[in-house]
């Protein structure tokens, strides 16, 4: 880990972090590929497609899918940009011909499983960033043990990225859990 500089933010510290779990939570997704900086046209097009079809809601929430921990090339990373339907009869009425109409959108169900690692990022913390599990290990939690914290990593905003006034708000950051036994993702 690099050493901070004087004034630098310090990461998440464990105790930052508790074991939680989520509901499962319909959303349209489209996938970016390539450095996370370059990832705002990928929401204003999720986000004008909600609005375009009459999706979007007060309940309607805004989460980005990290699969790859930061680090190697950044042109090989991978998220998906996903706005939450608020309720699966308004997702019940995307038909796959709209889909079609919008290539690399999809209708799928995130956080279904889990349990995941969860905290309330510092308001330093924000778009600017990629995700980090720096200190996610909790201390005290049942899960600790018996499970590690792997990819993908969810960040939860305050409204979507292509909406915000200025630079986007992370609400929440969750971290899946997986038996600590299990191959699968490689660790954070």
């Amino acid at each position: 880990m690099a050493a901070r500089t004087p004034g630098q933010a310090a990461g998440p510290r464990p105790q930052d972090w508790t074991a939680a779990r989520a509901r499962p939570l319909p959303v349209l997704s489209l996938r970016h590929r390539g450095d996370p900086e370059t990832r705002t046209e990928t929401w204003r097009s999720l986000t004008a497609l909600v609005f375009e079809w009459g999706l979007a809601t007060r309940q309607t929430r805004a989460i980005e899918v990290h699969y790859d921990a930061p680090g190697g090339d950044p042109a090989l990373r991978r998220f998906d940009a996903c706005l939450s339907l608020p309720h699966l009869e308004t997702a019940a009425l995307v038909t796959a011909q709209d889909l079609a109409h919008v290539p690399g959108v999809r209708l799928e169900t995130i956080m279904g499983h889990g349990p995941f690692l969860h905290r309330r990022p510092a308001p330093a913390e924000s778009w600017a960033g990629s995700p980090s599990a720096e200190g996610a290990q909790p201390s005290g939690s049942a899960h600790t043990a018996t499970h590690r914290p792997v990819w993908p990593c969810y960040y939860v905003y305050e409204c979507s990225p292509a909406l915000a006034a200025g630079v986007p708000v992370v609400t929440d950051v969750y971290m899946t859990l997986k038996p600590a036994g299990s191959s699968g993702r490689p660790r954070c």
